[in-house]
């Protein structure tokens, strides 16, 4: 995936129909990413139980804040007054 290929406007493209494209290219990135690094888990490889730890700890974090993000989001749409 190009970085160009994903910030290009799609003309009239709808607010959700953009976040479906892109959330769907770098999720499928991500997990392609995320992939690479199960690769890691051959006896090619030398690592230690701490090394593990601090990579699935890394991923967890970087999972919980985004949900976090989305979450936050949400909260703050669902706060604003309407007439």
């Amino acid at each position: 995936m190009e970085e160009n290929e994903e910030i290009q406007n799609v003309p009239d493209e709808s607010k959700e129909d953009r976040f479906k494209r892109l959330a769907e290219q770098r999720v499928a990135s991500t997990l392609d990413k995320i992939r690479l690094i199960g690769n890691l888990a051959t006896s090619q490889y030398s690592y230690s139980s701490d090394q593990v730890a601090k990579i699935f700890g890394a991923l967890k974090e970087a999972i919980a804040d985004v949900e976090d993000k989305f979450h936050r989001t949400l909260e703050r749409k669902k706060g604003k007054f309407h007439l």
